[in-house]
């Protein structure tokens, strides 16, 4: 992929390149931004919603709250009453004064109540007095001992509320009051007050905007008390997930979810509300539309403006290219102009000093055209040289036999040989061979000129004649073994001079050694280091250097004893 998206920008011209750049660079940050702005608007929504449900919630809670303290009011106004306390209490022996506590004040009463609050369903008095059973408002407490709720209704002070099979009621024991003279007006507690309403009673001030939604009120065993839809299987899994879930945002059946939940005090009830998260970010939409318009339109003149700048630079890239290809077609005289400053200008008029330098330099070629002919003639006259100095030797030899001289004839023949070799016609490359006849040649020279005062050794390999190497390496040790060696030999004894040469697997090593009084080991570093008058030994290693490489060349020795040894380094290689 990488591979593929370089192809495709190589093969983009410049312009296009650019726009590409200006547009990726200015579309990022438009993204972010236009992200960011989204997901800020999206957040806000939520938290907008969040809080406008939490109030709708609050409101909820308080409604229900209110419509429970009118009951618990209600409840208070029986529990409290002292006529009905009296009755309660009081052993009647006549049943007409019952008849008339009855139908005069207790059915009268509980009537009122029960036409003031129309959502009670059943108003009812349990009592372990005498007192015989009377419509609903009075029963024997032997018909709600065994339910469940009377266990917990004793040790109740006032009144609570309780859920049982869909039914909602609260129940509360009578107090004892107290008369004047502290006795307990009240025989027994075991009169208990039952007041049912309907459940939806408590939800009547629902806000509109969560009729749409779910709205679930539970007790503390999970059974539903309240839900404004259908208690169809659906609504009951629903609810049976809710209550284990945290509040807040929440995925039910795949579903996101933002549910709200509260308890209701002073029992053990929690509310709770539950909204689809796609109701709240519906208007969303708007937000990401007018960020897309926004984007567009910033993009539109990001592109009026980038195409300014393109042009702006691509025009003078097109005019260098122009004068390029001139130059390339042999217009060289061009008269190249610039007036800006930057990058492509200071390129322009670095073109311009680079044309202008390569005019210099055609001009100078003409010149060493011009030169290079004058030396090739001197070259040419001086080829006369050599063949005249050989065909003087070659006279001096004639008559050095017709006078039947031969050390004239043999260093006359040595002198032509050593001069031939040397010269090589002209040629760097030279075989060994020929490279220790030349230095025999000059050895057979100076042992003549000096009387054969030292000795010289070969020690050979054949093998390494077949190989080339450069001419004129051997002779500069050799002169400087018999100069700064032999020469200058004080111990009396006869001067000495190996010469050797081996081939050890891809290399040919020679070595040239003398029995003289040596090189001081402070000489030694500074022969190959630095120009040294009289030894010439550290142009011998740079030409070997230049021609073969920095691994071969020169190196010089010391050695047990007197005397000095020099070996040189070279590649084998076929002439």
């Amino acid at each position: 992929m990488i591979r593929l998206a370089r192809r495709f920008l190589d093969r983009l011209r410049f312009r296009q390149k650019l726009i590409l750049t200006y547009l990726v660079i200015s579309i990022i940050p438009i993204l972010i931004l236009g992200m960011y702005s989204y997901y800020q608007s999206k957040t806000f929504l939520r938290e907008q919603a969040l809080e406008s449900f939490q109030r709708n919630v609050d409101v909820i809670s308080e409604s229900v709250q209110s419509n429970m303290d009118h009951y618990e009011t209600m409840s208070s106004l029986i529990l409290y009453n002292n006529v009905v306390q009296r009755i309660l209490s009081n052993r009647y022996m006549d049943l007409y004064n019952l008849y008339l506590d009855f139908n005069q004040f207790l059915n009268p009463y509980l009537n009122m109540l029960m036409n003031l609050n129309k959502d009670t369903t059943q108003l009812s008095i349990y009592t372990n007095s005498q007192l015989p059973e009377y419509g609903e408002y009075i029963n024997k407490i032997d018909r709600i001992k065994a339910l469940p709720w009377y266990a917990d209704v004793e040790k109740v002070k006032g009144v609570k509320w309780y859920h049982e099979s869909n039914a909602l009621f609260l129940a509360g024991p009578f107090p004892k009051l107290y008369a004047s003279d502290r006795s307990a007006v009240t025989a027994s507690e075991d009169n208990v007050l039952y007041i049912r309403v309907n459940n939806r009673t408590l939800f009547s001030d629902l806000p509109d905007t969560l009729r749409q939604h779910w709205v679930f009120l539970v007790d503390g065993q999970g059974a539903s008390i309240y839900s404004n839809h259908v208690m169809d299987t659906q609504t009951v899994a629903l609810m049976g997930k809710i209550q284990n879930s945290q509040m807040g945002e929440t995925s039910i059946d795949g579903t996101q979810m933002l549910m709200i939940k509260q308890a209701i005090p002073r029992t053990d009830w929690t509310l709770y509300c539950l909204v689809p998260y796609r109701d709240i970010v519906e208007d969303s939409g708007s937000i990401v539309s007018a960020t897309l318009i926004i984007a567009g339109i910033c993009l539109l003149i990001l592109i009026v403006v980038i195409s300014l700048f393109a042009n702006s630079m691509i025009r003078r890239l097109y005019r260098l290219n122009n004068w390029m290809k001139r130059a390339e077609d042999g217009e060289l005289e061009l008269r190249i102009q610039n007036t800006s400053r930057d990058e492509i200008g200071e390129l322009t008029e670095r073109f311009g000093h680079m044309m202008q330098r390569i005019n210099e330099l055609i001009n100078e070629g003409y010149k060493n055209k011009i030169i290079q002919k004058e030396a090739e003639l001197k070259a040419l006259k001086s080829q006369i040289t050599p063949h005249f100095l050989y065909n003087t030797l070659s006279f001096i030899n004639w008559k050095a036999l017709r006078s039947d001289d031969q050390e004239i004839s043999h260093m006359v023949t040595s002198l032509s040989r050593f001069y031939r070799t040397a010269l090589n016609r002209g040629d760097n490359i030279i075989s060994v061979r020929d490279e220790i006849i030349n230095v025999q040649s000059y050895l057979d020279i100076i042992l003549t000129t000096s009387g054969h005062s030292f000795d010289v050794r070969y020690d050979i390999d054949e093998e390494i004649y077949a190989y080339g190497m450069i001419n004129l390496i051997l002779q500069p040790l050799v002169e400087n073994a018999v100069k700064h060696g032999i020469n200058r030999k004080t111990d009396g004894g006869k001067g000495l001079i190996e010469i050797s040469a081996r081939l050890h697997d891809d290399t040919i090593a020679f070595s040239v050694r003398d029995n003289g009084p040596g090189i001081e080991p402070e000489r030694l570093a500074e022969l190959l280091s630095t120009p040294t008058a009289g030894y010439g030994l550290k142009h011998v290693d740079e030409r070997i250097k230049l021609i073969f490489g920095a691994d071969f060349g020169l190196t010089i020795e010391a050695v047990d004893g007197p005397g000095a040894c020099m070996r040189v380094r070279i590649p084998r290689q076929v002439v």
